[in-house]
């Protein structure tokens, strides 16, 4: 299989592989080829990095829809869900913030420009498997890739043409289709997808979720030299909600409605035996909207009781790079990008003190540029011994020049593999922090990216011949230069470089395979965070010397995956989460609180019907419970997540 991508790190398991999302490629068993971030095809032994896999046959077993979900099972992540389906969702890797894990499409960059990314409205539509990098990556990836990178793989097409069509109902009025087609041969393929999802939130009123998907792919490979591959996802959803800031109930018409558009082009030109040229395109963008109308005549009064907000931004990038392989175990890569980012936005609020309504409005329209090279080296020492190493210079319109740099070896040792790296990465500031103009928030063209350094440490032990395999992994971040509001007057900048914090954790993880047909897995997370330096900071929310908000210190999982029979599979898991610090603002002033611990307990299974004339199953039905026991939580406070939800449903294939 050869999959291409401006910012590829992919991992190709065998598909009887791990239990599910939990077990990383650095610690998995049946892992035998990495494609690493220079796009060669090597053994998953000498990869120097933290990956997990996830399949797109482990998303269906359990009847994942969002990508959330599968992430929330992976070591060093964390993820705060504001509210139920469709409330903004972030995802926190290794302690870092939310807007410090780089996420891809098919290679394509869907971050909004400073690194936010709200999975709320990523489906696992079409998905063929999920790859997430832990630790920094910007020597690849650029800004953004601070203490991770999520990849999300869609299928491409190959062997015969079928179609696939499935649908789900469920808790809270919900309903779920889908429908597929793909086909391939030797000179190339396609694939599209189709998708929509609706379902009631956790409210009794403004409370509804939509969300519909298109993807399509096609590859082509004219001759042994060439190939050259087309993808697209296009995603439309409105999400209705009555809750304030705080969690109160409020609001009976408020309405967020987006759209976005992924397109990648990758193409991939052999020159000679030991060089290839590689060009890789992409455009993201994203058009946001929020609407909350006066719900009535006596709704009419007060700050902000009416207001508008338009947000589009995208992203469009080419990167062309060399490969060079002068001997068997060295691998030279050579790259230039350039990044083209734009944001335009436009608000209006309208507010009423008692002397009649007045508005006030805002807008900009900015863009700016970046220029990167980017070199890796990745070697055979000796045997059992690899190393790579790798430095990149980002040259921005607006911040200026960055350079990052990483390197890691990794030493195998009979069944015992050990595994060090250490590098440094960058976020660019937001469009926001550098080119707001209003009264109250001012952006500063002079800010510098935020910045971190890391390293981390590993090793895997490989048990019983390989039916046992554990791991652990310890890491160190720490990040600087963390820009933050500040009050100034009337036009001077209201952001500025000045806080800093440090984060650092264990990561473990555990696979038995007692029998073929059954796969038990573990995996705990051990965080620290602190904040190093408040800056100009005086809220709870970030003082010197306490934890950072909305990461558990522990978090982990156990879970069984077993096979009954030819036709049946059956999952289980249980999902541990110990206490995480917040900041409760409905009194003033505001005040830091803990939220408790919880855990909750999924079911899942499917059961083949009938079989086409290869053996493989063409009807299936399906069920799933998630938090079987109802546990009432909230992953950010004000904002109860989901109770317990049952859905049912069936797939065919033909």
């Amino acid at each position: 299989m050869n999959r291409l991508g401006i910012a590829t790190l992919a991992v190709t398991l065998t598909a009887t592989a791990s239990l599910a999302a939990q077990v990383p490629a650095d610690t998995a068993t049946l892992a035998p080829v990495i494609v690493t971030a220079d796009r060669r095809a090597m053994p998953a032994a000498d990869v120097t990095t933290a990956v997990t896999v996830i399949t797109g046959a482990e998303l269906r077993e359990r009847g994942i829809r969002f990508v959330a979900d599968a992430l929330r099972d992976v070591p060093g992540l964390a993820l705060a869900q504001v509210g139920s389906m469709g409330g903004v969702t972030s995802l926190f890797t290794r302690g870092g913030n939310s807007n410090y894990t780089k996420v891809l499409i098919d290679g394509v960059p869907v971050n909004q420009s400073g690194g936010a990314y709200d999975f709320a409205d990523l489906t696992t539509t079409d998905i063929e498997r999920i790859e997430i990098v832990r630790g920094p990556a910007s020597v690849i990836y650029g800004s953004d890739a601070v203490s991770g990178v999520v990849q999300i793989f869609t299928r491409q097409g190959t062997g015969p043409a079928r179609i696939e069509a499935g649908i789900e109902a469920g808790s809270r009025h919900a309903s779920d289709a889908q429908l597929s087609a793909s086909g391939g041969g030797t000179g190339g393929g396609y694939a599209l997808g189709f998708s929509r999802f609706d379902a009631d939130g956790n409210y009794p009123f403004n409370s509804h979720y939509r969300n519909g998907t298109i993807t399509g792919a096609a590859h082509a490979a004219p001759d042994s030299l060439t190939m050259a591959a087309l993808t697209m996802r296009y995603t439309e959803r409105s999400y209705r909600f009555p809750t304030d800031g705080a969690g109160n109930l409020t609001d009976s018409n408020q309405v967020s409605n987006t759209d976005r558009v992924v397109l990648g082009v990758d193409a991939t030109r052999r020159l000679r035996r030991d060089l290839e040229a590689r060009l890789a395109l992409a455009l993201h963008s994203g058009d946001d909207a929020f609407v909350d109308m006066p719900d009535g005549p006596a709704d009419s009064t007060g700050f902000a009781f009416a207001s508008r907000r338009n947000a589009f931004t995208s992203r469009r990038s080419a990167d062309l790079r060399l490969v060079f392989r002068p001997g068997r175990r060295l691998v030279l890569t050579a790259g230039s990008q350039v990044e083209l980012e734009r944001e335009r936005q436009g608000s209006e609020t309208t507010s009423n003190f008692g002397g009649g309504a007045g508005s006030d409005a805002a807008f900009f329209d900015e863009a700016r540029h970046t220029w990167a090279g980017y070199a890796q080296a990745s070697a055979g020492i000796a045997p059992g011994l690899s190393a790579d190493l790798g430095v990149r210079l980002d040259d921005n319109s607006t911040f200026g020049t960055f350079v990052t740099a990483r390197a890691g070896v990794v030493q195998r040792i009979a069944d015992t593999r050990l595994r060090v790296s250490a590098g440094n990465a960058f976020k660019a500031p937001t469009f926001s922090e550098t080119f707001a103009a209003t009264p109250y928030e001012a952006g500063n063209p002079s800010l510098r990216p935020e910045r971190a350094t890391s390293w981390d440490a590993g090793v895997e032990q490989s048990l019983a011949g390989g039916l046992a395999v554990i791991g652990v992994t310890y890491f160190d971040q720490r990040f600087r230069d963390l820009i933050q509001y500040i009050p100034a007057a009337p036009g001077a900048p209201t952001y500025a470089n000045l806080a800093a914090a440090n984060a650092r954790g264990l990561e473990a993880t555990a696979e038995i395979r007692p029998i073929p047909a059954v796969s038990l897995a573990a995996q705990y997370t051990g965080l620290r965070t602190r904040v190093a330096n408040a800056g100009a900071s005086s809220s709870v929310a970030f003082q010197a010397g306490a934890a950072l908000l909305r990461r558990p210190a522990h978090a982990g999982r156990i879970g069984v995956r077993a096979r009954a029979g030819a036709r049946a599979m059956l999952t289980a898991s249980l999902d541990l989460t110990g206490p995480r610090e917040d900041v409760d603002f409905r009194p003033y002033p505001e005040v830091r609180v803990t939220l408790p611990a919880y855990h909750t307990v999924e079911l899942a299974g499917e059961l083949g019907l009938a079989r086409d004339e290869r053996g493989a199953d063409r009807v299936m039905v399906t069920a799933r419970v998630r938090n079987l026991f109802d546990a009432q939580y909230e992953e950010v406070l004000g904002f109860p997540a989901l109770g317990r939800t049952v859905a049912v449903g069936a797939r065919v294939r033909m």
